[in-house]
């Protein structure tokens, strides 16, 4: 089998720090090492696939598993760049419970770069401070199981939460930047995405792009004011309104249909 193959999807990918692809052998230790040889049970001679989340991707055969521990020998190796997707920041209100974890869980598997809780007037999952290691933690550790799951080569970047305000330098640098509102009557994403496609293109992937969506309630008129002060452009996607932990995925989903996809 090949990377490019059509029945790649169907190896089982493992996750490994970028230093553990190197040379002609990849070790699979740790969480991953346990999984593969004590719980999944990889045989000799099985082939899988390997990413380290940065970029590179391998097609390996596994040649020794046991004891929390997998050897591999690399069949062939491919490196990605960011600058071979459009890279998308989904900038997204917390929300309550446990429901954010599907938007990390959504995003990731999109191909998403780059996701920033946001603590806003009407959050109601707000992160208190002693639990923001664990939070973090659990979030990275969705994003990691989602990407093997849909066979991406990128992990995301999962910041801490940020205010509003603190978005400022992020939509700056963007080359496009999006807020996602409900109350926006007449700019739509589709005629924002074709006003920028020229520009898009011509930046081949290396324009950022960010999508700020709000909470339950949805962001406040002084909110969407502040992001469009830094330069984001309020857009409506539709008449029917999305639940606050579908709309980003929804909506990144379409940014990504239309731009000819994100991150690899």
């Amino acid at each position: 089998m090949k990377l490019d193959s059509n029945s790649i999807w169907r190896l089982t990918t493992f996750l490994v720090p970028p230093d553990n692809i190197d040379g002609n052998e990849i070790i699979i230790d740790g969480p991953e090492g346990h999984h593969a040889a004590d719980v999944l049970r990889v045989r000799t001679g099985e082939e899988i696939r390997v990413i380290d989340g940065e970029g590179m991707e391998a097609l390996a055969t596994a040649t020794e598993s046991g004891g929390g521990v997998m050897r591999a020998s690399i069949n062939e190796m491919r490196q990605y760049s960011r600058a071979n997707g459009n890279e998308l920041t989904v900038a997204q209100a917390l929300l309550k419970g446990r429901t954010f974890d599907d938007v990390v869980r959504r995003c990731s598997e999109l191909g998403v770069g780059r996701i920033i809780p946001l603590n806003t007037e009407r959050s109601i999952g707000r992160v208190p401070s002693d639990a923001l290691d664990s939070r973090l933690e659990r979030w990275r550790g969705i994003a990691q199981a989602a990407v093997k799951q849909s066979r991406g080569v990128f992990l995301p970047f999962i910041e801490q939460p940020l205010e509003i305000a603190q978005l400022e330098s992020s939509i700056r640098e963007a080359g496009l930047a999006l807020i996602a509102w409900e109350e926006e009557s007449g700019a739509t994403l589709g005629d924002a995405l074709k006003a920028h496609a020229e520009s898009l293109h011509e930046a081949e992937g290396q324009e950022p792009i960010v999508l700020v969506v709000g909470p339950e309630g949805g962001l406040s008129g002084d909110e969407v004011e502040i992001l469009e002060g830094f330069g984001a452009g309020a857009v409506s996607v539709g008449r029917r309104v999305l639940k606050a932990d579908w709309a980003a995925a929804a909506i990144a989903a379409m940014i990504s249909s239309e731009i000819g996809g994100l991150l690899p």
